[in-house]
């Protein structure tokens, strides 16, 4: 047994299971369990989102597409995630304003467009497509963890996976509060790892400017049966995917991870309206410096093992680095902060997952107010199902972690973009509009997908700018040809003082919750 890495397994598990119980001790109401009381701190909230940020599929599946396919990865991922990163203040600046935010992007969908009804189909719609987002998406990150778990200590892939599923219930059980806390423990760990990681590798390729030019010359196949890799191409800025394709990526990457409702939602979690918007910008800080890093290990490793091993494909690059190139010591404080990047996105959406059936499809639909305790009690045995659910899709996971989550942020990019966006910024937007916004967007996204797939359509646009057009017209035809929204849908997005009128439907909306102050 490798007691080095059983000792920081023990030590990290234990600093985990301290903030956790912090985090337990502040979720008591349903506004603290479900976005931490719209009251967290610049340093907390950064930390809580910048975790998110740095999840399995960049930790793992990034340098996996650096060491496959080089720069196209910083064409597609690291540019998209980056714009991505830019665009969220916009919409923090309208979706953190009312005094009294919403709990959750299903539920603003309900207050901008619906805002009369008893019962909103919107909101349902909004929160099916959230589960089936992050179910994927969860999976992802399971998938990742079973990877460098069973790698490191040598036990099976499926052994791996459960033993994942126990921290994510630890951590999640206790809402908002006990992941954004115990996140903010995971980003000092995921960062200061990381570092730790390409300060070890560097030197082992003489340094930037000798790993650059040795990558140059590769010309070995990545994967054994893999056609070999040209020389020099591992500096293509599209590498094996057409123009067409990349371009595809960027928006998925960009728009459409701006949009995933797990960020937004981050961002309602703050405690004023420039916290929100100061919370993306200072985070790029800490993702620049870890994405500098993830650009060592992927073409570093590349220079290091020119071939993977037969059986592995691109995906075991950093669990190969760890174990062959890296000291127990170092490579356990690495592993410590891959099991950080995965935890803290899994638990955040497993638990996402579950407030989308119990608040936004229960509640949501429910004739009666439901009791706040008995609402968190139920999500919480939710949170036990789907992450198991979770746990057993990650037995027969998808191939590629990094491509996987382009497909969930596409999805959520052509059924969000339009209502989201139109909805912070045009006062005339109507329910009409954000039907068929989010409808067809989602649906046209995941025909076009298919049928480019299996070569049933050209590919000249990609899937996703198609879906995102198609979305966003539909709805300013919808705009125009039925009435516009009534005052009280949009007056809290846009007016700084709210009439009583407005207040009144805001409460009703809200179930007639107390407000905070």
């Amino acid at each position: 047994m490798n007691w080095t890495l059983v000792g920081i397994s023990l030590v990290y598990f234990m600093l985990l299971l301290y903030f956790t119980k912090r985090g337990y001790k502040k979720s008591d109401s349903l506004d603290d369990f479900t976005v931490g009381g719209w009251s967290m701190g610049l340093f907390v909230n950064i930390g809580f989102f910048a975790a998110t940020w740095i999840s399995a599929a960049s930790v793992l599946g990034v340098p996996s597409m650096l060491y496959g396919i080089g720069f196209a990865a910083v064409t597609g991922w690291f540019s998209g995630w980056f714009f991505a990163n830019a665009l969220l203040p916009i919409l923090a600046y309208k979706l953190r304003r009312p005094q009294f935010p919403v709990r959750t992007i299903p539920e603003f969908m309900r207050l901008r467009y619906e805002p009369f009804v008893d019962k909103s189909k919107i909101q349902v719609i909004a929160s099916l497509i959230t589960i089936v987002g992050y179910l994927i998406y969860v999976t992802i990150q399971i998938k990742g963890i079973g990877i460098i778990v069973s790698t490191m200590t040598g036990l099976s892939y499926e052994v791996s996976l459960f033993v994942f599923l126990v921290f994510i219930m630890i951590t999640v059980i206790g809402g908002v509060w006990s992941i954004a806390l115990t996140d903010l423990f995971n980003t000092g760990v995921i960062v200061a790892g990381l570092i730790l990681a390409a300060a070890f590798i560097l030197p082992q390729v003489g340094g930037w400017d000798a790993m650059f030019a040795q990558a140059m010359f590769i010309n070995t196949s990545p994967t054994v049966g893999a056609p070999p890799t040209e020389a020099g191409s591992l500096f293509s800025p599209l590498g094996t995917f057409t123009l067409s394709a990349m371009i595809g990526i960027f928006f998925s990457n960009s728009l459409g991870a701006s949009v995933a409702p797990h960020w937004p939602t981050r961002l309602l979690s703050a405690k004023n309206v420039r916290t929100a918007i100061l919370t993306p910008l200072l985070s790029t800080l800490l993702i620049a410096v870890v994405f500098i890093c993830l650009l060592v290990l992927g073409i570093g490793g590349r220079v290091l093992i020119p071939t993977m091993p037969e059986g592995s494909g691109t995906d075991s690059i950093v669990p190969l680095l760890i174990t062959q190139f890296m000291n127990p010591l170092i490579g356990g404080i690495v592993l410590a902060a891959i099991f950080a990047a995965a935890l803290s996105t899994a638990n955040g959406m497993v638990l996402h997952t579950a407030i989308a059936l119990t608040y936004d499809i229960i509640r949501n639909m429910r004739r009666n107010k439901m009791d706040d305790k008995k609402l968190i009690r139920l999500t919480q045995v939710l949170l036990g199902v789907l992450g198991l659910l979770a746990t057993v899709l990650a037995l027969k996971p998808p191939a590629f972690v990094a491509l996987a989550a382009v497909y969930v942020f596409g999805l959520f990019g052509a059924a969000f973009i339009g209502p989201l966006y139109l909805g912070l910024y045009w006062k005339r937007t109507n329910k009409q509009a954000a039907y068929a916004g989010t409808i067809v967007g989602a649906l046209s996204y995941i025909v076009f997908s298919a049928l480019t797939t299996m070569k049933l359509m050209p590919d000249t646009i990609p899937a996703i700018v198609l879906a995102m057009l198609i979305s966003i017209g539909s709805m300013v035809i919808c705009s125009y040809l039925f009435p516009a929204a009534p005052k009280e849908a949009w007056e809290p997005y846009f007016e700084e003082e709210i009439s009583p009128e407005t207040q009144t439907v805001v409460d009703k909306v809200m179930k007639q919750v107390e407000h905070s102050a």
